[in-house]
């Protein structure tokens, strides 16, 4: 990043032999015209597509792909602590849900914040203050002594845990080539899907084998160690202490940021697609568990593993990732994705055999991971300027989607069972990846 100081004709002054700039030099009658619009600094960057091919930085990525996967990790790990935390404070599963509900809300809500924040003080620097602070207030989770004070600690760490996965988003936007963001993004989508798988399972075991403030200790020590290890790597790696340009209007400029992201023909189609597959996947997905317990009477330890293979399918397309980009274009990619959607949700529905169900979640969680990836390389599009901001507002609509989705499905659920849910989602999903593959070539070519 340079910093430019503009004299009175918009040009930059003539630097010294050292490279500084005699300000002395300038004509007094520029002075005035300095101070009425031209005496500001002007923050620039290289342009991520400008960077060479050759140049991605790797070890950086890889810094940031463990703070996510700790991030994912503290998304899920408490999914299998409800019996034994219903069992602990005296109340039901349902109850004991509180600690999932209150992350998941501060979680969603606070994107729209952090976004901004990250474009303000550098993206780096909130993710490892976001990873830190999740991590400590997941700790303290572990010496709680109500469910009440875990729900508090929880919502904590997800308003300090919000800031790690989008700014993560926004900084590969900001340093990686648009040519190798996509395979950059898949892989960098296994830290996040691993973190998923771990924090289900290992969340269990630990509590089983130690009791449930093991699980909290765990997550939120390995938290606080990505934190402290990006705080420490900001030191010395120029490329996570690099600075992007700020929006002009600082934070208030960001927030405005965030509502121009919606009105490019771009940002609607990108926004408006990650909200619909939020609605219908996510919708869908829920209640997958809840079908295969009640169709073929399995344990719900088999429930468990049965759900995590959509994680698996999403590692194994991430790592697939490079080849198919370099075999198939993105056209044929988003055409394969709504077909996967659809042969995978009608063996969900329709299958008389469980194996073959563990084989269409494993297809189903590839074909998300495929698709999404896809949208998120267009948000990181959406402006360059305010790419945090940009990520954030993503993020967001992809939680309220989730929100709206469950809601929906929970109605159709109690009144007429999982297979018309799963029926829906394996017409309506390939249909949303149809309209989006068309109105994509449409934005591109105007």
């Amino acid at each position: 990043m340079t910093v430019r100081r503009l004299s009175g004709d918009g040009s930059a002054p003539k630097p010294r032999p050292g490279g500084e700039v005699n300000i002395s030099a300038m004509r007094s009658r520029d002075l005035p015209q300095c101070r009425n619009r031209a005496h500001r600094l002007v923050m620039t960057q290289p342009d991520a597509d400008a960077v060479p091919s050759d140049a991605v930085p790797w070890r950086a990525l890889f810094l940031l792909g463990s703070a996510s996967f700790a991030s994912s990790a503290g998304l899920r790990f408490c999914d299998p602590l409800l019996p034994t935390l219903a069992d602990a404070f005296r109340t039901t599963p349902g109850g004991a849900a509180v600690v999932v509900t209150a992350y998941a809300v501060a979680y969603g809500g606070f994107q729209l914040v952090t976004g901004p924040l990250g474009d303000r003080y550098g993206k780096v620097r909130m993710i490892a203050l976001g990873a830190t602070l999740c991590g400590l207030f997941t700790l303290a989770c572990a010496f709680a002594t109500s469910l009440e004070q875990i729900a508090v600690f929880r919502f904590l760490a997800g308003l300090t845990g919000a800031a790690i996965i989008p700014n993560c988003l926004a900084f590969i936007g900001d340093t990686i080539p648009l040519a190798q963001r996509q395979a950059v993004l898949a892989r960098y989508m296994i830290f996040m899907s691993s973190g998923a798988i771990s924090g289900q399972a290992v969340g269990g075991l630990l509590a089983d084998a130690f009791g449930w403030p093991a699980a909290f200790v765990m997550v939120g020590g390995f938290m606080i160690a990505a934190g402290l290890t990006l705080t420490v790597q900001l030191r010395t790696n120029p490329v996570l202490s690099r600075r992007t340009a700020v929006p002009l209007g600082g934070l208030a400029g960001s927030f405005r940021q965030i509502l121009a992201s919606g009105r490019t023909p771009m940002g609607r189609l990108v926004l408006a697609t990650v909200t619909a597959e939020a609605v219908l996947y996510i919708g869908a997905f829920t209640f997958v568990g809840a079908h295969l317990h009640d169709k073929f009477d399995v344990s719900f330890t088999v429930i468990g593993i049965m759900t995590a293979l959509a994680a698996v399918g999403a590692v194994a397309y991430s790592s697939f990732a490079p080849m198919l980009l370099a075999r198939f274009s993105q056209s044929s990619l988003l055409a394969l994705s709504g077909l996967a959607f659809s042969v995978s949700f009608l063996v969900i529905a329709l299958s008389p055999w469980l194996w073959p169900v563990g084989l269409a979640i494993v297809l189903c969680g590839g074909a998300f991971a495929l698709f999404h990836n896809a949208l998120q390389i267009m948000a990181t599009q959406i402006n360059p300027e305010a790419r945090g901001a940009s990520i954030a507002t993503f993020a967001f609509c992809f939680f309220a989607g989730q929100t709206l989705g469950v809601l929906c499905t929970s109605v159709m659920f109690d009144r007429w069972g999982p297979e018309p849910i799963f029926l829906a989602a394996a017409v309506l999903m390939p249909a949303m990846a149809l309209v989006f593959r068309t109105r994509l070539l449409a934005v591109q070519q105007a």
